[in-house]
C-alpha cells in the first residue's frame, strides 16, 4: 500500500504555477506569421531561380525544350507521392488497429512497430514535454538542494547545543564532586581551587571557538573590582588591574546590574582603555554580574579574541557557572565572617557594594 499523502489543492495550484512558471515563452502570432511569411518569399525564390537554371540546362543539353513550370510541375508530383506513401506507411506502423485497404477492402495490418514514433510534429510536442518536465524537475531538485542544506546547518545548530548540553552536564557533576571533596577534607585552598575550576569549565561550554577565550572574576573589595581567578591572563594584569564603579567594562556592567554581550569592540569605546596595562587585544567580551539579594559580589568577565565570539546563547549557559563562582564568594564570605566573629583574628575585611 502506498504511504504516499494526496496532494491539496494549494499544492496542486503550486506545482502547476511552476510548470507554467518554466515552460518557454511562446512567440507572438503576428511574429509566426512574419517567420512563415519570410520563409515563403525565400522558398518562392530558390525554387524560381533553380528551376530557372535546370530548364536552361536540359535545353541546351539534350533535344527536349523545357521550361521552369513543367520542372515545377514534376518535382511537386514527385514530392506529392513520396510524402503520401510516407505518411500512409506511418499511419500503418503507428497503430495496430489502422487496417490496411480502401473503401471497399479491408486487410489485417501486419506492419505495426511498437517502437515507431509518428512524424517531427509528434517528436517535438514530446521533447517540449520532455523539456517540461526536466526543467520542473530541476527547480524541485534545486529546492531540495537549498531545503537539504537548511536542514544541515539546523542539525549541525542542534548538534552544536546537545554537545554544549552534554559537556555543560558533565562539568556540572565534576565541579559539586570537587566542592564536596574540597570541603569534605577541609582543604584551605577551597576558594581558590574551586573557582579555579569553575572558571576553565565555563570556557568549554561555549558554542563557537573556545581556543581564543580567557575568562577573569571580579570580586568587590573596599569599593573596587579586582580579580579574584583568571584564566588565560597574564599576571601582571591579574595584579594591577582593578575597577570603579562604571570604570572598565567590568565597572560597567557592576553599574548597569545586568549581563551582556559586545560582539564588535570600537576603538573610541571608554569601557576598554586599559589604562597603561599592556593587554592582548579583544573583539568581543561578555559580563555577568554577581547578584545576590540586591548586593554586588562581583562581576565574570569573559573576552575573546575575534569579533562575535559570543551568542545570546552563551549567557544562559554562562549564568549556571556565574551563580556557582557567587556561591562560592559568598561561602568564602561566610565563612571568614564566621572565623573573626570566633576570634580568629581579622583575616581580611570583605565588603559588598552595591
Amino acid at each position: 500500500m502506498s504511504n504516499n499523502k494526496p496532494m491539496s489543492p494549494s499544492d496542486n495550484e503550486t506545482q502547476m504555477e511552476e510548470e507554467q512558471a518554466i515552460k518557454e515563452k511562446p512567440l507572438h502570432k503576428l511574429m509566426v506569421l512574419a517567420c512563415y511569411s519570410t520563409a515563403l518569399c525565400l522558398v518562392i525564390s530558390i525554387v524560381y531561380g533553380f528551376t530557372g537554371i535546370a530548364a536552361d540546362i536540359i535545353n541546351k543539353t539534350t533535344k527536349y525544350q523545357i521550361d521552369r513550370f513543367q520542372i515545377l510541375s514534376f518535382v511537386s508530383i514527385f514530392y506529392l507521392m513520396w510524402r503520401l506513401m510516407i505518411n500512409l506507411g506511418n499511419f500503418w506502423r503507428s497503430n495496430e488497429k489502422n487496417e490496411i485497404g480502401t473503401a471497399v477492402t479491408n486487410f489485417p495490418n501486419p506492419f505495426y512497430d511498437p517502437s515507431f514514433t509518428k512524424g517531427p510534429l509528434v517528436l517535438r510536442m514530446k521533447y517540449r514535454e520532455l523539456l517540461t518536465q526536466y526543467r520542473f524537475n530541476r527547480s524541485l531538485l534545486k529546492k531540495g538542494q537549498e531545503t537539504a542544506a537548511k536542514l544541515g546547518v539546523a542539525i549541525q545548530e542542534i548538534e552544536s547545543k546537545l554537545r554544549v548540553l552534554l559537556r555543560h552536564n558533565d562539568n556540572s557533576n565534576r565541579l559539586i564532586r570537587s566542592f564536596n571533596y574540597l570541603l569534605w577534607t577541609g582543604d584551605e585552598h577551597l576558594v581558590h581551587k574551586i573557582l579555579s575550576q569553575i572558571l576553565a569549565e565555563c570556557i568549554t561550554v561555549l558554542e563557537k571557538d573556545q581556543s581564543d577565550k580567557s575568562i577573569s572574576l571580579f570580586q568587590v573589595k573596599e569599593g573596587k573590582l579586582f580579580i579574584k581567578e583568571s584564566v588565560r591572563i597574564n599576571a601582571e594584569s591579574v595584579a594591577k588591574r582593578s575597577f570603579s564603579k562604571g570604570i572598565g567594562f567590568a565597572g560597567y556592567i557592576w553599574s548597569i546590574r545586568k549581563a551582556e554581550i559586545v560582539n564588535h569592540i570600537e576603538k573610541n569605546d571608554e569601557r576598554f582603555i586599559e589604562g597603561g596595562l599592556p593587554a592582548t587585544p579583544i573583539g568581543s567580551i561578555l559580563g555577568f554580574p554577581l547578584i545576590v539579594e540586591e548586593e554586588i559580589l562581583g562581576v565574570l568577565c569573559m573576552q575573546s579574541e575575534s569579533e562575535n565570539g559570543f551568542s545570546a546563547a552563551d549567557l544562559r549557559t554562562v549564568e549556571f557557572y556565574a551563580r556557582m563562582c557567587t556561591l562560592i564568594l559568598l561561602y568564602d564570605i561566610i565563612n571568614k565572617r564566621d572565623f573573626n566573629v570566633k576570634g580568629g583574628g581579622n583575616i581580611g575585611n570583605v565588603e559588598t557594594t552595591n
